[in-house]
């Protein structure tokens, strides 16, 4: 054991000295995020650092100052208060980085909190000439001076301003970081009136340490930003070092390059191939954006932060494009992806940095088609669709709340028997503030946020009630189609909830003939379940809108389907005379023994034609256009 000179108690500070080290080694050494919240946070974890080395030699120097020149001393003492200073400022610069409150309260607040330290460190650096903090005596040594209690006084500002920048953010900040703020400054101001307690034992760095590990563990771990995977930053620090560019109004443009059909891909290739295409990409990234920041936010989304702006960002994000094709033919690709590129302009990505999550998700989704029209650029009017589709969120989840989302019904003519015998129910959606909402866009976005399960179980169940209410079957329906959403397909508890509702309800799950979009079957394992469950409970399975996919013909016919339903697109391309395909189309499926089912339905030499073709059923405007309950009724009595 060490022979100590003081009557100091070092246990806990020496216990905190090669956690503090391994820390601020393991964060320097780890790729952080080039910001300024990072930034104060390895200064506090240096100034600590400092500090506690600092105060155990300086305790024990100061019990044998005659051993060592005046300056020295002086020194070793001046180098324990100033981190104790620097220490406090920066856990408060910390803090307000992370409310924003810089920005928020104004250039005067950042000047008015930078007095306290620089008052207190010009006293200690005048120190050695004014004795203002401390004096060392040649005959008696170390002794603390009037305006000692300055270093303490200016910590007690930066913990209260710390929790007034908190308060006044307190609405934006999250749990997580209010928590972690509101608990960092608290047990520093613990810290400091335990060391004032106990004089002669070392707490302070104790519990410096227990800040920063709250610090480190909750927002500042490298970790959280990182895609160790693929070896880029993530979309929490694209987030983040945006906010920061934003803050001091730097310029950057976003270059987000997607792989449109990934999720095919890795049906084809497998995951492992997939991700091993994506470290090529990312490789090749790095070659086109050396100098900038890459990011990767998953479902083979790139985001590219570039300080290459432009006036004119149309042709920055072709020339973007330009540069990422000619990498990728520099060697063989082993998964061939489809990549597209679309540019936020710094305009737009500061106006929407609160919304980004909504904003790279529409863009990723739109980027393809827009690709394909030579758009390369989000605009002030794709902001303005994707305020359409925020208000359309809104207006499907008050509609779901309020269970106001419609069914209509649209006859389907059978053949054979020479009228109606079923019908296929659509969604409607009419909402007090926009109106007649179209379903294609209101599902769609059903299908991302999560409400589709929902809405697809309030639509089940509106059938259900039409069937019993108004016993269908006496009017010759025989079969109600509904359309199953590929989200919805995803629902381990699918099959279940639909029986449920159709038991309730005393209507038979024969009744009901579920249509499955083609575009779909991608994933034919996760969709088998789900048909072999439903064909359990009695219900029959359909093919739907075959001729909009790509799928593999052969796979198709491995499932458990009855029906196929072919597109109005198919048929009318061959009433048009553009395409021959039809008639080969309808004696493949009815070779296969499958019935089959046209849309587009629109004269009366379309539905002779195709009942001459071999068709079993018919659906489109010539019978009815999709019409609420009542009207189908009455449509059923004379027809």
């Amino acid at each position: 054991m060490f022979h100590w000179l003081s009557n100091y108690n070092y246990d806990f500070a020496l216990a905190s000295v090669p956690v503090q080290l391994l820390l601020v080694l393991f964060y320097c050494f780890r790729r952080n995020l080039p910001i300024r919240q990072s930034y104060c946070f390895l200064a506090v974890m240096i100034s600590n650092f400092v500090m506690t080395t600092a105060d155990i030699v300086s305790c024990e120097m100061n019990e044998v100052w005659n051993d060592f020149p005046l300056w020295v001393m002086y020194a070793i003492n001046i180098l324990y208060f100033l981190p104790f200073i620097i220490r406090g400022w920066a856990l408060f610069a910390y803090a307000a980085e992370v409310c924003r409150a810089f920005q928020r309260l104004g250039r005067w607040f950042r000047i008015l909190t930078l007095i306290p330290m620089s008052f207190a460190v010009i006293l200690t650096l005048s120190t050695p000439w004014t004795a203002a903090i401390f004096t060392i005596d040649p005959a008696t040594g170390y002794h603390n001076c009037a305006m000692y209690q300055t270093i303490y006084v200016s910590t007690y500002f930066y913990i209260g301003a710390t929790f007034f920048a908190v308060i006044v953010s307190w609405k934006r900040l999250n749990t997580r970081n209010r928590t972690g703020l509101v608990a960092c400054n608290t047990v520093l101001l613990l810290g400091i009136i335990f060391r004032k307690l106990f004089i002669n034992t070392l707490v302070t760095s104790y519990f410096s340490i227990i800040v920063i590990m709250i610090i480190y563990l909750s927002s500042e771990n490298p970790d959280l930003f990182y895609e160790r995977r693929i070896g880029l930053f993530n979309k929490y620090a694209f987030i983040r070092i945006c906010d920061d560019y934003i803050e001091k109004n730097i310029p950057v443009n976003a270059i987000m390059i997607s792989a449109h059909n990934l999720e095919t891909a890795k049906h084809l290739y497998g995951a492992n191939q997939i991700r091993r295409q994506m470290e090529l990409v990312t490789k090749r990234l790095m070659g086109v954006a050396a100098k900038s920041y890459i990011f990767y936010i998953g479902s083979g989304n790139f985001i590219v932060l570039s300080r290459e702006t432009s006036d004119a960002p149309e042709l920055t994000a072709r020339k973007w494009k330009r540069q990422f094709e000619r990498q990728l033919k520099t060697s063989e690709e082993p998964v061939p992806l489809t990549f597209t590129v679309m540019l936020i302009p710094f305009t737009i990505l500061k106006k929407e940095l609160e919304r980004i999550d909504d904003l790279l998700r529409f863009s990723a989704s739109k980027s393809y088609i827009e690709n394909q029209r030579g758009n390369f650029t989000i605009t002030e009017t794709t902001l303005s669709n994707l305020q359409r589709e925020r208000d359309i969120e809104t207006a499907l989840k008050r509609a779901l709340e309020q269970r106001r989302v419609e069914v209509y019904f649209q006859p389907i003519y059978s053949t054979e028997n020479k009228r109606v015998v079923g019908a296929e129910a659509l969604a409607r959606l009419n909402d007090e503030r926009l109106g007649f909402i179209p379903p294609n866009e209101f599902i769609r976005v059903a299908e991302h946020n999560g409400d589709i399960t929902e809405l697809g179980r309030q639509i089940f169940d509106h059938v259900c009630r039409f069937v019993t209410s108004e016993k269908v079957e006496k009017h010759g329906i025989e079969f109600i189609n509904i359309n199953l959403s590929p989200a919805q397909c995803l629902d381990e508890d699918l099959a279940a909830d639909l029986s449920g509702i159709a038991f309730n309800h005393g209507v038979p799950m024969k009744m009901f003939d579920f249509e499955i979009t083609e575009s779909f079957i991608d994933d034919h394992q996760a969709i088998l379940k789900q048909m072999t469950q439903l064909q359990a409970s009695g219900a029959e399975l359909s093919l739907d809108d075959f001729g909009t996919g790509n799928s593999n013909i052969a796979q198709l016919l491995k499932l458990p389907i009855h029906v196929v339903k072919l597109d109005m697109s198919v048929v009318h391309s061959y009433f048009s005379g553009e395409s021959r395909i039809l008639p080969d189309l309808i004696r493949m499926f009815r070779n296969a023994d499958m019935k089959i089912v046209v849309e587009g339905v629109e004269t009366e030499e379309m539905k002779i034609r195709l009942a001459e073709m071999g068709c079993d059923y018919e659906q489109g405007f010539f019978f009815s256009k999709p019409v609420p309950p009542q009207i189908f009724l009455d449509y059923l009595k004379t027809a």
